[in-house]
């Protein structure tokens, strides 16, 4: 019996080893990678020891005593966390961009347009613009964000309600 009133264990024995396939052979490892593995276990050891002393320092020199918002409440954001994180991270939503992708796309074609109305790669344009005006459609929030298709006689009419 132990002191903690419970028995001792006796020491585990291994079962007796059943015939079978002979075991397989055993490959030392080069000396260097051990002393490799153990050089970077205690270098991971020590950067481990200077961050707890660098937190320690921060702690008592105050370094959390004037924090921006100490002692008032957190703001949660409610609704989508997809919108909250590129909002904090000032990005654009993904239509936004392709708006802006389609809205430079009409430019170009306007300008083509008046240098050449008849080329080609006018009505190539259009139909790529249109493509990706059927996306943004199904992207945005709103009906409200939703464009018409362009053609060649609303393009001038459909790039001033772009702006």
């Amino acid at each position: 019996m132990s002191i903690w009133g419970r028995k001792k264990r006796m020491p585990r024995q291994e079962p007796p080893e059943a015939p079978g396939p002979e075991p397989r052979s055993h490959i030392p490892l080069p000396a260097d990678t051990v002393a490799d593995q153990d050089a970077a276990l205690a270098g991971k050891l020590q950067m481990q020891h200077w961050l707890d002393e660098a937190y320690e320092q921060f702690v008592q020199s105050g370094g959390f005593e004037h924090l921006p918002g100490k002692g008032k409440p957190l703001v949660i954001p409610t609704g989508d966390v997809m919108n909250t994180l590129l909002r904090n991270a000032n990005v654009p939503h993904p239509w936004v961009l392709l708006r802006q992708i389609i809205q430079e796309s009409l430019e170009e074609t306007i300008l083509l347009m008046e240098r050449n109305p008849a080329d080609p790669r006018i009505d190539e344009q259009i139909s790529d613009m249109n493509k990706k005006i059927v996306t943004l459609n199904g992207d945005a929030p709103s009906m409200t964000l939703h464009r018409r298709k362009v053609t060649r006689d609303n393009i001038r009419e459909q790039y001033e309600k772009w702006q």
